[in-house]
């Protein structure tokens, strides 16, 4: 199933190819999301509730290999094993403390 176009994620910066098309590999558990989008043990000022994120593992089809994987953030969409889509070719620094990027869903 193709995800929405209308939802905002975030991405580690060296994560982020936009317009490359992806596959959600896996759901992250609830831990190592909060883990991941805090430092060291701390929430970050952009992110105060970090346990109000999902984190996904996704496949970048980047050439013939076996592709890049990567961590996918989100608040407001539902992804699931097997989703595909794609970054948005407008990003904005979300949290620089963490390096997260904020773009769309294509």
């Amino acid at each position: 199933m193709a995800l929405q176009e209308d939802g905002n994620v975030l991405a580690f910066a060296y994560d982020y190819h936009p317009g490359q098309s992806f596959e959600v590999v896996a759901e992250l558990e609830q831990a190592t999301t909060v883990s991941s989008l805090q430092e060291d043990d701390e929430t970050v000022s952009e992110i105060s509730q970090p346990d109000d994120y999902s984190g996904y593992v996704i496949r970048y089809d980047i050439g013939n290999g076996a592709g890049i994987t990567a961590f996918l953030f989100s608040r407001d969409e539902n992804l699931s094993a097997d989703d595909t889509g794609s970054l948005g070719e407008d990003a904005s620094m979300f949290s620089p403390t963490l390096n997260l990027l904020s773009t769309n869903l294509d």
